[in-house]
């Protein structure tokens, strides 16, 4: 597996307005911050963690770090947590604040962390690769695409773990609203990247930014396994869509989440009944804690 980590710096003295302005992919952008994504780097490499590229994202401030894929997935969960410390470490040096919340600002882009999957056999072989034609899809990669949308809907709860989470499924800003798939495809939550044979792979798109890495890959981990072991229906690629019963809506709000993870029975065979449980009551406790508390906007209602 690769990780994608997104995140936004901040101006201190402004709480979630950027310091500078960029496009998505604007080659120029990232030497507005040069010396904090340098130090980054460097202190990334300290700690044994290799960063592949560092990309400006969609909206003013905010930037994207690519991990190394490993194939140790504990470990690359490991360097994801220490890689958010570290960013925020060398941000607070200058006087900048990181987030890596899913939406800081609802009139700006969502942050998101995207997982590259492929998986090699006993002989070091990549599964995903097509033995058939250059431009045709193997049937173990599609077998696991079937599994993932399957278990998508359930896993929502995971991969949007707070309330803040769900702010980020709007229409634009390349954010999946359904479980779905296709190829080179950057709205859809699976994507099948441009890819020689040899390296083909899956990127998962759906878990923000907040999310918990270690829980997120074991869905993903989950998701493939069932797919792989069971004959699934795999449902057209995205672009070929053209009915309304034939797509998947993905939860936006925390209870709907929550309801339906805790009624999986596939997800509870996967991470145990006592981990939904307890998922469960812990997210559910949390999310009244917020929604029984009066916003500033009730208060100004002249009603």
């Amino acid at each position: 597996m690769a990780a994608e980590l997104e995140f936004y710096l901040f101006s201190p003295q402004h709480q979630f307005e950027t310091c500078s302005e960029n496009q998505c992919f604007d080659i120029d952008a990232p030497n507005n911050y040069q010396q904090v994504l340098d130090e980054v780097e460097k202190a990334a490499l300290l700690q044994s963690i290799e960063i592949t590229a560092i990309v400006a994202e969609s909206s003013p401030g905010q930037y994207e770090l690519n991990l190394q894929h490993s194939h140790d997935i504990l470990k690359l969960c490991d360097q994801i947590n220490a890689l958010k410390r570290i960013v925020k470490q060398v941000a607070r040096k200058h006087d900048l604040t990181a987030c890596f919340m899913a939406k800081p600002n609802l009139a700006k882009a969502g942050s998101g962390m995207h997982f590259h999957m492929s998986i090699l056999n006993q002989y070091h072989k990549n599964i995903f690769s097509s033995e058939v034609k250059k431009d045709e899809l193997s049937a173990k990669l599609l077998s696991a695409i079937s599994g993932l949308i399957e278990l998508m809907p359930a896993s929502m709860a995971i991969l949007a773990p707070n309330i803040n989470s769900y702010r980020r499924f709007k229409i634009g800003h390349h954010v999946p609203l359904e479980a779905n798939w296709d190829t080179n495809n950057r709205n859809v939550a699976i994507r099948i990247p441009c890819s020689d044979v040899q390296n083909q792979r899956l990127e998962y798109r759906v878990a923000g930014a907040d999310c918990n890495p270690y829980l997120v890959t074991a869905t993903i981990l989950a998701g493939a396994s069932y797919g792989l072991s069971h004959k699934l229906p795999l449902p057209k690629p995205a672009h070929l869509l053209k009915f309304p019963d034939e797509h998947i809506l993905l939860a936006n709000n925390q209870p709907e989440a929550l309801k339906i993870f805790k009624g999986s029975l596939i997800l509870k065979g996967y991470l145990g009944t006592d981990f939904v449980e307890h998922w469960y009551t812990v997210k559910q406790a949390e999310y009244q804690s917020i929604y029984t508390q009066m916003t500033e906007a009730e208060q100004h209602w002249d009603i």
